[in-house]
């Protein structure tokens, strides 16, 4: 009988250690669904908070083409712009030209220097014109937002004299 009691052992601690194995293996299993909870419980949450920001920017997307609709009938309604001969040479060259300039360019174009070209951009801005200013390899470049040349030419919003027109006729860009 010594043999049966042993191999009755044998199974009982086999079974006891199946019992401690599986026990590990299902707390490690629980600890982990535990923590796929909360993950899932975390992208529930960013979840909504996309859900709410994609719906705020909705919303500003739609103020925002209202204030564009807005901005574009008040530029044509409004703007009663007057520009001295300097002015309309420099905006005549930007509206006229089809890639953006730097004020050396545009200077040379005029015969002027890159300070006064650059001191009359400045005073087209400041009337409202919307000139465009971006920055590469350390210059500035310069042209005119293509909303408004589109609206210039169907609208003629800035009124250009006829001897700043007949001189610009002889330029080529």
């Amino acid at each position: 009988m010594g043999g049966v009691k042993d191999i009755k052992e044998q199974i009982r601690e086999i079974h006891t250690g199946t019992k401690f194995a599986f026990s590990k293996v299902k707390t490690e299993l629980t600890e982990h669904l535990d923590s796929i909870n909360q993950n899932t419980n975390e992208i529930q949450i960013l979840y909504g908070y996309l859900a709410e920001l994609e719906n705020k920017l909705d919303k500003l997307s739609e103020r925002m083409d209202r204030i564009n609709m807005s901005d574009k009938r008040t530029m044509e309604q409004d703007m009663k712009i007057s520009l001295t001969p300097r002015e309309e040479e420099i905006f005549i060259t930007l509206y006229m030209s089809s890639k953006i300039m730097t004020s050396t360019e545009i200077a040379k174009v005029l015969g002027l220097t890159d300070e006064l070209v650059n001191t009359h951009i400045f005073k087209l801005i400041s009337k409202g014109i919307p000139v465009q200013k971006d920055f590469f390899e350390e210059k500035s470049y310069f042209s005119l937002d293509r909303t408004f040349k589109d609206l210039q030419a169907r609208k003629n919003i800035i009124k250009i004299s006829e001897h700043v027109l007949e001189q610009f006729a002889q330029l080529s860009f």
